[in-house]
């Protein structure tokens, strides 16, 4: 796996090419909808529906009860599933433009979820550290992961789904088996609390982002770190 070589960084400034105003509350979710033509935008107070070229806000959705900290798009396009301040996850309508579903459990603040590549299974992270994997058509908790951590802070699956990667304010990365919940891996490295994981799309990298201002990389046929990057200072 090769990196952009950023030995020479580029200081020019970049203007954006579109403003999007509106939220109240800090901006905490960006994703785009099918055909490229508008984005959703979340904040504690509300998800917003915005034209991409033009920055005009297309429609606007209230959360009255939960105060929105992630969002994530179902396969289809159809649907969306937030977490919130609340411990709720809830399930919204694009064509609606509400919520049809709210799945309880979690016993505080739910700041990731994601969803799994059949549209099926929603998964979440809590700060009450655990991981619960939803069944989106009844709204059952399919697999809960107790992780004997103090918070989980991101949760997402593998690209063939058969893995769950954590992140937790406890500095590791723990890797579990996404049938069983059984503990596959811990991944020790940063410094502080890890809040951001991605895979890469063929599985062979996970990406760590943490609160100790580093960026790392793991192989996972070894589970072993494979490089450090430092630069950013927050």
């Amino acid at each position: 796996m090769s990196f952009p070589d950023t030995a020479a960084e580029d200081t020019r400034p970049t203007k954006p090419c579109q403003n999007f105003e509106g939220h109240r509350r800090v901006v905490n979710g960006v994703i785009h909808l099918p055909g490229g033509q508008q984005i959703v935008t979340s904040s504690c107070e509300s998800l917003r529906v915005w034209n991409l070229q033009t920055g005009e806000q297309i429609s606007h959705w209230d959360d009255e009860n939960g105060g929105i900290l992630a969002i994530a798009l179902s396969v289809d396009g159809k649907k969306i599933a937030s977490g919130s301040l609340d411990g709720v996850v809830r399930l919204w309508s694009i064509e609606i433009g509400r919520v049809i579903a709210e799945w309880t459990g979690h016993t505080n603040e739910v700041p990731s979820v994601c969803w799994n590549g059949d549209g099926e299974r929603v998964l979440s992270g809590c700060r009450d550290g655990t991981a619960r994997m939803w069944d989106v058509e009844t709204g059952n908790t399919v697999l809960e992961i107790n992780t004997g951590l103090t918070q989980v802070y991101t949760a997402i699956f593998s690209p063939d789904w058969t893995l769950i990667a954590t992140g937790s304010k406890d500095d590791r990365i723990n890797i579990w088996d996404a049938n069983t919940g059984k503990l596959v891996s811990i991944l020790k490295g940063h410094t502080w609390s890890v809040n951001c994981l991605a895979w890469t799309a063929n599985r062979s990298t996970l990406i760590s982002g943490s609160y100790d201002e580093s960026i790392r990389t793991w192989d996972t046929s070894t589970w072993q770190q494979i490089a450090v990057f430092t630069g950013h200072t927050d």
